[in-house]
């Protein structure tokens, strides 16, 4: 199966970036990640204006991670966040990576 992975850092992109991600859910047999740092970090409190709809891509497996960076900058504990999302230490470390090993990269 392969990866794609969607890189949200821009939070007017969120609605844009979620209804992509549920098309691809839906519509193709993919892993989904999402990898979420900068700017868009606050979209992932619970307490978000798109916490529901990521609650809703958890439960179809979609993987979310959030850059430690920008958490910490932003000033976000991870106690903060939305259950299921999980950390990784630097956000573009981390979509390199992915790159290097095969993942599409798209950005709403």
């Amino acid at each position: 199966m392969r990866r794609v992975i969607f890189h949200i850092d821009e939070p007017e992109k969120w609605q844009l970036a979620l209804n992509n991600v549920n098309n691809m859910v839906d519509y193709a047999n993919e892993e989904v990640i999402v990898l979420v740092n900068g700017p868009a970090i606050s979209g992932l409190v619970k307490t978000s204006e798109v916490s529901d709809r990521l609650k809703h891509v958890l439960n179809k497996e979609v993987k979310v991670k959030a850059c430690l960076v920008s958490l910490t900058n932003k000033g976000i504990s991870q106690t903060d966040l939305v259950e299921g999302i999980d950390t990784v230490p630097s956000g573009v470390v981390y979509l390199s990576d992915q790159q290097h090993h095969g993942a599409s990269y798209i950005k709403p």
